[in-house]
This record gives structure tokens, sequence and C-alpha cells, in this order.
């Protein structure tokens, strides 16, 4: 039988397109958060990132959270590199019988979030289309000596991570259980963490960078395939917002959540342990928490209550069942 994308999911998808795709040594990264362009000292930095109605926007979300919304993504891109925002380019496809009244909102809740991070909309595209679909390009700049990869971590490093997990968890879960708006903020507003990661990169002592789209779990696989080494997490350690524990008291669940759901877009970095403090007080106020170590061991464990698991490789994929939905 002819396989189908829900055969091979959403990585097996690009790993495909990867074999494909004619290698350019003049720009590289297919596979990191973006594309480095090559710019004298300095890279060009191109990310794009595509929402529709049936796979991205909750029901809770007013179309100003969704122009917020696919604008904060594509920013957390640049973020990830250290980037400087120049620019966002929004392309929508909008159904026909959707009010203008709608589509001005997202538009301003594309450029409030672009203003609030020193950037712009520079352009895009409007067409018909069955269900609102919106791509969003995100372009900036970035020194080649501060420029942070996905490739790079070591044995021995610490893994850390900014911020909280389950953030969006937690506004899904306050979503489903009918709580007030405001609560919904970690599902609807992600905030990207661009000060911080041009603070991480301005140090150039972060080995490797991401920033945690479809969950830590995820995000670790990835960065286990591209570096050749494992990673062994301490349970106790990972930072749980303070909204998922609050609507969500068993721990196992609390857990499971924080390591699976995704929509985080917080950035996942390996250090080396003697630079961990330095970087963490670059970054103040946001947090910076050590959750594990980089090890030789091509394997990715937790240790939860003295007793060591492999950690399951999932999260939020397309083409595939959401684990929580």
């Amino acid at each position: 039988m002819a396989q189908t994308l829900k055969d091979i999911g959403e990585r097996g998808l690009i790993e495909l397109a990867c074999s494909i795709i004619s290698k350019d040594e003049s720009f590289q990264a297919i596979g990191d958060d973006c594309a480095f362009i090559s710019l004298g000292e300095s890279y060009l930095l191109v990310s794009t990132d595509m929402i529709s109605q049936q796979t991205h926007l909750s029901s809770g979300m007013r179309p100003w959270d969704i122009g917020w919304f696919v604008t904060a993504i594509n920013l957390s891109d640049l973020a990830a590199k250290g980037g400087i925002p120049l620019g966002i380019l929004l392309a929508y496809g909008l159904p026909k019988d959707m009010l203008v009244s709608d589509f001005k909102e997202i538009v301003k809740g594309a450029d409030t979030c672009a203003t609030t991070y020193k950037t712009s909309i520079i352009g895009g595209d409007t067409k018909q289309h069955p269900e609102l679909v919106i791509t969003g390009t995100s372009i900036g700049i970035v020194y080649k000596k501060e420029c942070m990869s996905r490739r790079g971590a070591k044995e021995g490093d610490i893994i850390a991570v900014t911020g909280a997990l389950g953030k969006a968890a937690g506004g899904f879960l306050s979503h489903k259980n009918g709580k007030k708006y405001e609560s919904l903020s970690g599902l609807i507003h992600p905030n990207p963490r661009l000060s911080e990661g041009r603070n991480l990169a301005a140090t150039k002592k972060v080995h490797c960078c991401m920033d945690i789209s479809d969950g830590l779990s995820s995000s670790l696989y990835q960065l286990q395939s591209l570096n050749n080494i494992g990673f062994n997490i301490i349970a106790s350690d990972l930072p749980l917002d303070p909204v998922l524990t609050s609507l969500c008291i068993n721990e196992d669940e609390q857990e499971e959540y924080a390591l699976y759901f995704g929509g985080d877009y917080e950035l996942l970095l390996c250090i080396s342990e003697e630079s961990f403090p330095e970087l963490k007080k670059a970054i103040a106020p946001a947090s910076l928490t050590s959750i594990g170590k980089v090890t030789h061991k091509r394997s990715i464990t937790i240790i939860k209550d003295g007793k060591t698991r492999n950690l399951t490789n999932k999260g939020y994929e397309h083409f595939l069942t959401h684990p929580f939905l």
C-alpha cells in the first residue's frame, strides 16, 4: 500500500524533502530554525511558519490574537539564532465571507506584536481560501560569530531552558475547563525570546540552541539527531508554569504536559557548566534553568524519584494525532 503523510509525519516529510533538495554551499541550515545566508561578517536569517484554522487556532482566540500569534511564532525562530529582526511578511488565505472587521483585527494584532519587538510588517499577499491560513516569513540578521546553531552540543554540557514549560498546556486546560480569557495567554500569546536570544548570542558561549515549538521531548530528539549525543533530564528540575500546576494537580500529568504538549516557544540550549552562571545573569530578569546534562550515549533518559527511564519521542507533529487532543 502506498504511504501517506500520516504514515511518516512531519519529521519524516522534512527528511524526505532534504534528501531531494540540491545542496548549495552558499547557504545552510535546512532543518534548523532559520536558513543562514552569508552576508560578509553576518548571516541574513530567513524563516517561515504557517498557521491554519484547523491545526493552530483555538476557539478561544480573537482575530487580534491570531495576528499576534502568527507574528510571534515567526519571530521566535529568529530568537533561537540570536537574530535581530528586520521585518515580517504575511501571506493571507482568506474565506470570502470573512468579516472585514475581523481581517482588520488580525492585521492590528500582527502589527502590535511586530512593533512590540521593534520590527515591522513589511509586505505579504492576500488570496481567497476555504479556511483561514496565514504564512509568515521572518527576516533577520546576526553576526556569524554570534549565531546560535542547532549543532554544537558537547558531552558534559548543561541542557537549559528559558522561562517555564507548560504555558501552552496551561492555556489549553484553561480553555477546556471554561476558565477566564486571561488564563489562555500561554496558549494564544506566545512571547518570542528575542532579547534573551540576543543576550545569549552576544556571550558567544552557547554551543547550540533552538526554540521549543513542538514540545521539550521532540526538541531534544531533534537536537540528538543533529549532534550524535544524548541527554539525561532531571524531572524535578523542569520549571513548570504556575497556570499548569494550578489546573493540573497530578504531578505525573504535569510532567507529561511539560514534556510533550508543545507551543511554549522558549529557548532550549546547550552550554558548558562553567558558563551557566554568566548566561543566567545575561538574560535576567528572565530565568534560565538547568534541566539535565548532555551525554555521549545516543539515548534520552529522564530521572524521577531515583529511577531512570527512556524519554518517549512524542510531541506536536503535523499529519499525526496530537497526544493530548
